[in-house]
């Protein structure tokens, strides 16, 4: 607890990421994948594994971006930072271990952003939307954007802020956390290097005799391609979250998302 409170202590942040909570929720799943370090090396192991063979697969290596880059745990680090000139790590909180992590790579940016673009919407600091990525849609030497395990983190704190503030959510259109998502698709369709896509898409809960007692659809409706490859990840073992009950999210990749058919929300423009 006191390593926790350290932590949001020291820990640079937009004011909208305390708003929405965002970095308390860092620190408690920076606390929780150390915990759970054994549980979830597969998962992080299989990411960097994958990340790593698109990139060497590529003519060129100028520069890579990192969508919700974390706590680098599911990036190969080394790799990119040998392979690539610039690696650019975007993330609407960066803590202080992954900063020290990376002040010896000269070839590494850190750039914090709100990848949904909507949180200042929705607390009523803007008129609409912002594109967090024009910028970088618009850099022709990016060689390669990794969506690394981001897409449903979009979506959640957007649906609980709504449900907290009932009366912001009436002014808003209803179906906002879905179309996070579909904006953050919709950038990673508009950018000109390759574009490989990690994320969870479904979560199960799950009693000890195997009986699931719940399933979250972590996509909220919104239609993916066919994904290339799939594995589960236990994300809350039993004794985490709950004694009698795991959490296992199922995660899908997709090697070249442009390749796929990328799907639209028919009314996400706002």
């Amino acid at each position: 607890m006191l390593a926790q409170l350290a932590l949001r202590a020291l820990t640079p942040a937009l004011p909208l990421a305390r708003r929405f909570g965002l970095l308390q929720e860092s620190v408690a799943l920076w606390s929780r994948g150390l915990r759970q370090r054994k549980a979830w090396a597969e998962h992080h192991a299989r990411c960097r594994r994958l990340v790593a063979e698109v990139a060497a697969e590529l003519p060129q290596h100028r520069k890579t971006v990192i969508l919700g880059s974390g706590f680098l745990r599911d990036i190969p680090l080394n790799a990119l930072c040998q392979g690539f000139d610039e690696v650019v790590l975007v993330d609407i909180v960066h803590l202080p271990p992954v900063r020290l992590r990376l002040l010896p790579r000269r070839n590494v940016r850190l750039l914090t952003s709100d990848l949904t673009g909507a949180m200042a919407w929705l607390a009523g600091e803007a008129e609409g939307r912002a594109d967090p990525l024009a910028g970088l849609i618009a850099d022709e030497a990016v060689d390669l954007v990794v969506s690394a395990n981001l897409l449903s983190q979009l979506a959640w704190p957007v649906a609980d802020w709504l449900e907290d503030h009932p009366a912001r959510a009436a002014a808003l259109p209803s179906d906002m956390p879905a179309r996070c998502i579909a904006w953050h698709l919709d950038y990673l369709s508009r950018f000109k290097g390759h574009v490989y896509l990690i994320s969870d898409v479904e979560m199960v809960e799950r009693e000890r005799d195997g009986a699931i007692h719940d399933r979250l659809d972590l996509t909220y409706g919104v239609k993916l391609p066919p994904e290339d490859e799939s594995w589960l990840w236990p994300v809350a073992p039993f004794g985490e979250a709950d004694r009698d009950r795991e959490f296992v999210h199922k995660v899908c990749a997709w090697r070249d998302f442009q390749g796929s058919r990328s799907p639209r929300l028919a009314s996400g423009e706002n």
